[in-house]
């Protein structure tokens, strides 16, 4: 599990995050939802600590964390299989990653390419690739940046897939989004973000009104 207890950060005198709480259990998601410049990546990257709020605590309940931002951390020259060992070893975490109990090859379906030059792969590819290197660590939360950004159906779906299963393992997934359409094909906590404050906007279900869910998400994105 993660909770965020008063996180407050502020660059210069623009307070980007203004006393966020919210918490995810195990099994659970949440996609937090905001427009362009909103601070969800700033939200992101300290809750996977990576950058120090100047207020608040996250308490991770001693679980690891996995976090894979927009930015490619891949290695173009490198092979997939290369470069997940390469994350595997600075995550210290396995060194066989194929023959590892969590199967993530398998998963983001990164087995039918492993051996080619990540400069030889698509968008879709690529984000596979970086989540499968980023989850090495066997981290029970996983923090994710716009990760169906740019990507077609297809590999959204593969996307999907991996997540629901991640979830069916205990993982926890955290990830943003500002786009609604992106956030209906996984059962999530909606969290919106806007001038620095974190509201709670409903929950996504089999049977939730999505026309509702987005009519809420525009009333917030222009508060």
């Amino acid at each position: 599990m993660i909770e965020a207890i008063g996180i407050s950060k502020s660059y210069s005198k623009k307070t980007v995050l203004s006393d966020i709480n919210f918490s995810a259990k195990a099994c659970e998601s949440v996609v937090i939802v905001g427009r362009n410049g909103a601070g969800k990546s700033t939200l992101l990257s300290i809750l996977a600590g990576y950058l120090k709020p100047d207020k608040g605590y996250i308490f991770t309940n001693k679980d690891k964390v996995a976090f894979c931002p927009q930015t490619d951390v891949l290695f173009e020259e490198l092979t997939v299989a290369d470069n997940i060992l390469f994350w595997s070893k600075a995550n210290s975490g396995s060194k066989d990653i194929q023959s590892s109990s969590s199967n993530l090859y398998e998963l983001f379906e990164v087995d039918t390419y492993s051996k080619k030059k990540v400069s030889q792969l698509s968008g879709g590819m690529k984000k596979c690739v970086a989540i499968t290197a980023a989850l090495t660590n066997d981290a029970n939360i996983l923090i994710l940046d716009e990760p169906f950004a740019g990507l077609d159906i297809f590999y959204k779906d593969i996307l999907l897939s991996a997540f629901h299963a991640l979830k069916s393992r205990g993982k926890t997934i955290i990830y943003t989004s500002h786009n609604t359409d992106e956030i209906m094909g996984l059962d999530s906590n909606i969290y919106a973000l806007s001038e620095g404050k974190l509201a709670v906007v409903d929950t996504i279900a089999k049977d939730s009104n999505y026309e509702q869910i987005r009519r809420s998400l525009l009333e917030y994105s222009r508060s």
